[in-house]
């Protein structure tokens, strides 16, 4: 089921009447029940895959708790994550790897007949593996383990975040279901607010430069000069309010069932810095990733060469987790190589606070800072090495006039413009204060918006990772 859906229209209202109308467990069944629901929807062959990464996190997390021994409740913590990335490989990777031993074996003389894995990703398996995963590293690291099954299956597969996100601590969202969960008209209004302002983000801004940004990358010798930055800027804020839409209208829903879901984005192209970007952009990947593989592969301890392989190793797989391509590894690789050349800018000094910048001086990092990303969006956007290439040659021929890009110009200036200014960031509190009546009228409107405003809507573009 998707946000952006009749089905999920119909879904959310039912589900929040049928919630608050029970107490203690049987709510937190009835969410659990909504849950399977709402993920079976999409294809319930799958519901499988989530529930067996649910058994396995939980029993391998009760096991790690009563022993004693340190070398056994590693090897148990080494099966939960064999188990998750064999679950996670097997569907997302095998192909990928399958394809390089190929070309391999061709490089070697040998003609390799493998079989092919021809199945739909599951629908949001990187995300729930990788919670699982940091429930059972985090018990072996001594929190306590959930012993209730029905939190814990819930902590997993709740479904505002299940598909895409935030990946939820458990030491953030379990305590959320040991106490009875409550409505204020401050939750409500800013619960309201953020599913429409993530509604809105998708289905009015990122999926109308989705059409720019997809009739570009697909036939990339049509377009050069400004037309190919235009592009490239239009999908530097397709993607950012795609995903911090979905996240948007996460929170949202979250909020109006009473949970606290962690903040996924914090505008990041205002960032300075490689290092603040990935402060401010995919918040939950960019922690999970320092917390349980760059800090235990040493993380900056180690002296400047150790530090260069842990940030090289980090990135890189995280660029793969995004998806199996060569383009999504040169991305994770392009941005280590940033975090990388701003470690060796510091030398070893402090590095220097943003806010302690003159304004010129910050929005000077900011311009450059932001280009530099949207270079590496088009490792990322580019479906194969031949769009990457003609695309990076394009970028720098000014030969041809732009094409069909005034109306996309002027939204990525409207986007930029909201990103950046101080009189944008405070509109949720702004909307709180408004009448009971002024917010129902104003929902209504925004909601004509999203059914008449904007193009077809399309999946949100974290789904496929």
């Amino acid at each position: 089921m998707l946000f952006n859906s009749a089905a999920f229209a119909i879904f959310l209202p039912l589900m929040l009447a049928v919630y608050w109308s029970l107490r203690g467990s049987r709510r937190r069944n009835a969410l659990l029940f909504g849950s399977y629901l709402f993920y079976g929807w999409w294809d319930w062959r799958f519901l499988g895959l989530l529930v067996l990464s649910t058994l396995a996190a939980y029993g391998c997390a009760l096991a790690i708790e009563k022993r004693d021994s340190p070398g056994s409740r590693r090897r148990i913590l080494g099966f939960n994550i064999v188990v998750n990335l064999m679950v996670l490989g097997a569907f997302k990777y095998f192909n990928f790897f399958r394809d390089g031993l190929i070309r391999f074996g061709a490089v070697a003389g040998l003609d390799l007949d493998l079989p092919v894995f021809d199945v739909v990703l599951p629908m949001g398996i990187s995300f729930y593996t990788f919670q699982a995963m940091s429930y059972t590293i985090d018990v072996f690291r001594g929190s306590p383990a959930e012993h209730n099954f029905g939190k814990f299956s819930l902590f997993i597969s709740c479904f505002p975040q299940l598909v895409a996100g935030p990946i939820m601590r458990a030491g953030d969202f379990l305590p959320q279901l040991s106490r009875e969960p409550s409505l204020s008209g401050a939750d409500f209004s800013e619960g309201v607010y953020r599913v429409f302002r993530g509604l809105f983000k998708k289905m009015i801004v990122a999926d109308t430069l989705a059409l720019y940004v997809d009739m570009v990358f697909k036939t990339p010798e049509a377009f050069s000069g400004i037309s190919a930055w235009i592009a490239l800027y239009a999908y530097a804020f397709q993607i950012y309010m795609d995903f911090s839409g979905y996240c948007d209208v996460a929170v949202g829903v979250g909020r109006l069932f009473g949970l606290r879901l962690d903040e996924n984005f914090d505008r990041p192209y205002l960032a300075c810095s490689p290092s603040e970007f990935w402060r401010r952009w995919h918040i939950t990947l960019s922690t999970w990733l320092r917390d349980y593989l760059y800090i235990p592969l040493g993380g900056s301890r180690g002296g400047r060469l150790l530090t260069t392989r842990n940030l090289l190793i980090t990135m890189t797989l995280g660029g793969l987790w995004h998806g199996a391509a060569w383009t999504f590894v040169a991305w994770g690789l392009y941005q280590a190589l940033l975090l990388i050349a701003e470690r060796l800018a510091w030398r070893g000094r402090r590095p220097i606070d943003p806010d302690s910048l003159p304004a010129g001086s910050r929005l000077l990092r900011i311009v450059v800072m932001f280009h530099l990303m949207c270079l590496g969006w088009l490792l990322f956007r580019s479906p194969d090495w031949h769009t990457v290439a003609v695309m990076g040659v394009n970028l720098f021929d000014f030969s041809a006039p732009a094409v069909h890009g005034l109306r996309v110009a002027v939204l990525v200036a409207a986007c930029m413009a909201v990103h950046a200014l101080p009189m944008f960031r405070d509109l949720g509190a702004r909307y709180a204060r408004v009448p009971g009546f002024g917010q129902g009228a104003l929902a209504a409107v925004c909601l004509w918006v999203l059914l008449i405003g904007g193009p077809k809507s399309q999946s949100f573009i974290y789904f496929q990772f």
